[in-house]
This record gives structure tokens, C-alpha cells and sequence, in this order.
């Protein structure tokens, strides 16, 4: 049976909430006012309690945790001011800015006390650009990772590739970030700015061995070993909305604790086989679904395994003589 499936409604083309009404005679915001700086404050003293919290936030229909909260708003922050410094050690405050650059190369980072902060460096900074906000790095990191793999493929490869379906040698790029097994890549150190020939290993990276990495196949999971090999094993899923509707306060509070228990534990066991994850996310392809895409999102101990959309070949009709034909 297929790991998810989509309802009629998740996939509407005609859904038309890309487009706001716009009364007519009254500006727009963007008429009247430019967004400069897309700003986040860390809590130094909280970081690693939110970080493997297991307690959850309502922002309308959003229902998510605080761990993917707070990783969302760095990732598509301009400004990242890290507050209460002096509550937390200096190696303390390393390790935290350097989680922040690998999740937002592009951000600016502030260190503060008492949130406060030279306002030149906030204000006025003409630092947002909405461009930037429509592809993430690790999107753009994955597109040129299968450029390069296109590009080092070999006639023998591609004949073997084209009989039995795997390629017939493996095979590292040149600089040895690129490792290729014929069956699946790994392109390593994929933070934006890090490709550079002159690029050195940044303090963060050399004393807590903070990294990056993108994975990618031209195969499907397995839609019973990934949750019963990773997922279940080392990560936890929230309570669903529906289930915690019916339940008292107290029983909220009994249920918070055993699930942060539980992360807790599997924390443990992940960073013994793994390392420490911080974040991953991206689009999965299940062997029982394949023609639905798979959202991955991972923040700390929670991890969202969900149904996004159908596969763009699917939805054809959609594209096809458009103005992104060519770009999809």
C-alpha cells in the first residue's frame, strides 16, 4: 500500500491563493512601503531546549513545533541577532552561531546583550530581496550537484546505465566532494559560498565538525525499511492535531512529557550511529507512490515524512507551453 496518498483537495489546480483581491482606488503595501530586512532573535540561553523541544505552536491553520520554528525563521532571515551572550559560554555561543550559518549562509549575524543592538545594522539595510527567498541554497546546491553528475558521467556509465540500469564504475569528483556510487551521489559541503577554490575551513567547522551534505538517486525508497530502519528508530512525530483535540490539559502535559522523553532517548541513539543532525529537508520518492512527491522536513528530534503534490510530469497540462516549460 502506498506510504501516503493525496487528497482530491491538496492538489487543486484551480486554487487560486496565489492571487489577492485588490480594491480598487486603495494602494497596495508594496506601493506604499518596501520590506528592508527580514529580522530573527535567537535566545542563546533557550537554543538547545527549543532545539529538541517537543512542544508545538498553532499560527492559524500551521500547526508545527518550536524546533521547526525557529530553524524556519533563521532559514529565511536577512538579519540574525543572537541575543543573551552572557547567559551562555563562549564555546556555547561558537557552536550556536555556527548551527545559524550552516542553516543561513546568506544571513547576517549580530551577537547582543540585552537585545541591544547598533539599529544602523537592522535598519535601512535594503537586505531582502524577494528573489533570494524563492529558491533555498540547498535547492540551488542540488541543482548544480546534478549538473556536475551529468557532466563526469562517461560513455561506459552511460551505456551500462541504459542495459542494467546502474553504471558501471564509481566515482569521485575532482575535488572530492562529489562521491558517486552509480546508484546514488553524495555532494558534501553544500552551504552557499563554500564551492570556492579558496575557501578555508571556517572555526566552527574545524572545532565542532559542522557539515553539510546533499543525498540524491534515481531510485525510490523502500516504503517499509525507511520507517522501520530511520525514521522510527531515531526521530519522533508530533501528537496529530485531530488526536489532541480531545484531550484535557493535564493529559496534554502527560502526553508532551513521554513524547519529549522518548526524543530525548532516540536523540541519544542518533547521535551515536549519525553525528548530530540538525536539519534536513527535501522531496522523497516512495516505491508504492510514484506519483506523488514527498516532502521531507527534519528539525532536531521531529521529523514530517507528508504527501506534497503530484510529480510535475504528472501535471503536465499545468506547464506545457508556459513560460517555465523550458526551465522545468
Amino acid at each position: 500500500a502506498p506510504l501516503f496518498d493525496l487528497c482530491d483537495d491538496e492538489h487543486d489546480p484551480d486554487d487560486p491563493d496565489a492571487d489577492h483581491e485588490h480594491i480598487e482606488g486603495k494602494p497596495q503595501l508594496g506601493e506604499v512601503a518596501r520590506l528592508d530586512t527580514c529580522i530573527t532573535v535567537v535566545d542563546s540561553a533557550e537554543f538547545y531546549n527549543n532545539l529538541a523541544s517537543m512542544k508545538t505552536y498553532e499560527q492559524g491553520e500551521t500547526v508545527g513545533t518550536i524546533a521547526e520554528l525557529m530553524m524556519e525563521q533563521v532559514e529565511f532571515s536577512n538579519v540574525v541577532v543572537v541575543n543573551k551572550g552572557d547567559l551562555v559560554s563562549e564555546e556555547q555561543k561558537a557552536d550556536i552561531i555556527g548551527k545559524i550559518v550552516l542553516l543561513n549562509p546568506r544571513a547576517k549575524v549580530i551577537e547582543s546583550v540585552q537585545s541591544k543592538v547598533n539599529v544602523m545594522e537592522i535598519l535601512n539595510t535594503r537586505m531582502f530581496k524577494a528573489e533570494d527567498n524563492k529558491v533555498e541554497f540547498w535547492m540551488k546546491a542540488s541543482k548544480d550537484a546534478a549538473e556536475l553528475v551529468e557532466a563526469d558521467a562517461l560513455e561506459c556509465c552511460i551505456t551500462s546505465v541504459a542495459k542494467d540500469g546502474k553504471k558501471c564504475c564509481k566515482s569521485k569528483s575532482k575535488d572530492g566532494k562529489l562521491i558517486n556510487s552509480g546508484l546514488s551521489q553524495v555532494q558534501l559541503d553544500v552551504a552557499a559560498g563554500t564551492n570556492t577554490k579558496d575557501r578555508k575551513i571556517t572555526r566552527h567547522e574545524a572545532r565542532f565538525g559542522i557539515t553539510s551534505f546533499i543525498y540524491q538517486a534515481r531510485r525510490p525508497f523502500h516504503p517499509g525499511r525507511l520507517p522501520d530502519l530511520f525514521l522510527e528508530p531515531y526521530f519522533s512525530e508530533v501528537v496529530e492535531e485531530d488526536e489532541e483535540d480531545k484531550m484535557s490539559e493535564e493529559e496534554k502535559l502527560v502526553v508532551l512529557q513521554k513524547l519529549q522523553e522518548d526524543a530525548a532517548a532516540k536523540q541519544v541513539k542518533r547521535t551515536e550511529a549519525m553525528g548530530q543532525l540538525l536539519r534536513s529537508k527535501g522531496f522523497l520518492w516512495i516505491a508504492t507512490s510514484h506519483d506523488i512527491i514527498g516532502g521531507w522536513q527534519q528539525a532536531g528530534n521531529v521529523m514530517s515524512v507528508q504527501a506534497e503534490s503530484p510529480w510535475m510530469c504528472e501535471t503536465r497540462e499545468m506547464w506545457e507551453d508556459t513560460p517555465s516549460a523550458e526551465q522545468i
